[in-house]
């Protein structure tokens, strides 16, 4: 059972967004991507504010971890910066005095801060690092059109392609990832996803795992967003 004061909880954040630019900011239901994150994660029921930063470098950014007293780290600009390895993106791993961290997606507005909580729960209760998934029941194929997970029904459900007949198979969440600090040195994050040194699954509600990489996904993101408030 870990400690949970072992834990550092942050968010990766920065303005200069290709995609979406200025997402982090950019007006987001009377509020932002930025704030909505911190505002959610300071209800949380586990998380110490001791134990909650902010990985930033834009003085936007800094204004509002001042503006919300919470901590932060000013990441470097090589830290966003190609080529990608974990000990730079994430170079807080041996600066900041924590065994493990749990990273939580600012991108993702309809992560609900009881489903943050009950990952913390779990991941405490693991050795191994943790992620987020969920669960999809459908076809999957490779670039050869050849279908990669079981079917369990007769030729006749294959023909028409009955899902109920599939293998389950599960998707990056994209919202909650979790390891040790010691294994990013490595350049292990959260499990090599191999034999033995797989992450542990957290299944989430598909619904909520929402996370924002496009314009329109942003749009709709929003719609979402102000339907379930």
């Amino acid at each position: 059972m870990k400690n949970i004061k072992d834990i550092l909880f942050i968010v990766q954040a920065r303005t200069q967004s290709t995609r979406v630019p200025n997402k982090m900011l950019k007006p987001f239901a009377n509020s932002n991507l930025f704030e909505i994150a911190i505002e959610k994660i300071l209800t949380s029921t586990l998380i110490s504010k001791d134990n909650f930063y902010l990985s930033i470098m834009d003085n936007e950014l800094i204004d509002i971890a001042k503006k919300h007293n919470v901590n932060y780290f000013i990441r470097s600009e090589e830290s966003t910066q190609e080529p990608v390895t974990l000990p730079k993106v994430f170079e807080w791993y041996n600066k900041l005095p924590f065994k493990y961290y749990v990273i939580i997606n600012a991108c993702n507005p309809l992560l609900k801060i009881e489903t943050i909580d009950n990952f913390i729960q779990s991941f405490l209760t693991h050795d191994s690092g943790q992620f987020g998934v969920f669960k999809k029941d459908t076809f999957i194929f490779d670039n050869d059109h050849k279908m990669l997970n079981n079917f369990f029904g007769a030729d006749k459900h294959l023909a028409t392609l009955e899902t109920k007949f599939v293998e389950t198979f599960y998707e990056a969440a994209h919202s909650l990832y979790a390891g040790t600090m010691e294994d990013i040195g490595k350049e292990i994050y959260m499990g090599t996803f191999k034999e033995r040194h797989n992450p542990e699954f957290y299944l989430m509600d598909e619904n909520e795992c929402f996370d924002i990489d496009w314009p329109w996904q942003f749009e709709l993101a929003e719609k979402l967003y102000l339907n379930k408030k």
